[in-house]
């Protein structure tokens, strides 16, 4: 008789935690679900997981994380604060490793290639130089430090995975925002106008990013001190990405602006610094307001919301090497982004998530 393996999943309400709920799930794993006290766990519920609430990087919460562990085989962590919650970060990791190390369980940390800053080699590989240049990819690299740390101290035995950039149902940032503000466009019957080429931006499904995750986990012990790209099979000029967002949303194109990278930067900087009340308040109020309009008032979900942070990936050429991952027999199911930001329109139209685009005119 086959034992039943159980895996922990702590963030398990976010984009990344509950495809691993799923994943797991479906791959016949027992799932135990953690996230914060009043977190939308459905997807894991409806994925069979067992939910529990508790704040991580609070005392009780720790507490609770280790007794939900016991008997988990692998615990994946998957909670992440924000960029600018640091010491909430390192606590939570913290409490989901000692979590791991009493229940003699493998520890998956789900990272980000933001990690690698502005690659100096590309395609990148696991072992670049770490220089991240953001608050988001800061954070990612203390935890991962504090990781190997615990390994080579106490034992841990530690898998890490590091996504590109992600996107997936139920995000609420990232590419999901661009995607909601060109369908605002086109519901508006307004064309958007593309960068000429652009960086290079390296994308990866939430799907293919949790069937990684469960990869690895399956192995966690032979592949102990490992980490590992994720990342589909083909990276886009920034003026392709723009265009299978617009065509995705059901948006039209305006034309093509030139693309330079020093004046870009300095926009990049620019944006960067601004207070936001200056520049991102507004902006995002322009957006809820559009929102809330295109539904007549009653959203499904709550508005986007454009963060400087998500500039910075698309500011610099960034594709990663998945060598690594391939080797274990890791294959993306959405090869690009072109294929999946098509299928998430899809999908959050379906639900009513997005707004319908401006039906087209009789010629």
């Amino acid at each position: 008789m086959r034992l039943v393996r159980t895996v922990l999943v702590t963030g398990a309400a976010g984009l990344i935690g509950s495809h691993l709920c799923e994943a797991f799930a479906q791959a016949g794993w027992k799932v135990r679900a953690l996230d914060k006290p009043g977190s939308d766990c459905t997807a894991a519920r409806l994925a069979g997981a067992t939910v529990s609430a508790a704040e991580l990087a609070q005392p009780d919460g720790a507490l609770a994380a280790a007794e939900l562990a016991s008997g988990a085989r692998l615990i994946a962590h998957a909670a992440y604060p924000g960029p600018n919650e640091v010491y909430e970060a390192l606590a939570s990791a913290r409490a989901a490793m000692a979590a791991a190390l009493q229940a003699r369980a493998s520890f998956l940390l789900l990272s980000s290639t933001s990690v690698y800053g502005r690659p100096r080699n590309l395609p990148c590989e696991e072992g670049e130089v770490k220089l991240p240049v953001d608050r988001h990819g800061a954070t990612r690299w203390a935890v991962e430090r504090e990781a190997f740390l615990w390994r080579r101290t106490r034992g841990l035995e530690l898998a890490v995975l590091r996504p590109a950039l992600t996107y997936g149902p139920r995000q609420r940032r990232g590419l999901a925002v661009i995607l909601a503000i060109a369908a605002l466009a086109a519901k508006s019957g307004r064309a958007l106008w593309l960068p000429r080429r652009g960086p290079v931006v390296h994308t990866v499904h939430a799907q293919d990013v949790a069937q990684a995750a469960v990869l690895v986990g399956s192995d966690a012990g032979t592949l102990d001190g490992r980490a590992f790209n994720v990342a589909d099979d083909v990276p886009l000029p920034l003026e392709e990405l723009a265009r299978a967002v617009l065509q995705a949303a059901g948006a039209r194109e305006a034309g093509r602006l030139p693309y330079s990278p020093r004046p870009a930067r300095f926009v990049l900087w620019l944006a960067k610094h601004l207070p936001e009340w200056v520049l991102w308040a507004p902006l995002n109020r322009r957006i809820a307001r559009a929102w809330r309009m295109a539904f007549g008032g009653q959203p499904p979900v709550a508005p986007p919301r454009l963060e400087p942070d998500l500039l910075e990936q698309l500011s610099a050429d960034r594709w990663y090497d998945t060598q690594r991952l391939r080797a274990l027999g890791f294959a993306p199911r959405f090869p690009s982004a072109v294929e999946g930001l098509q299928q998430l329109a899809l999908q959050s139209r379906t639900h009513g998530l997005l707004p319908s685009a401006q039906p087209a005119l009789a010629p």
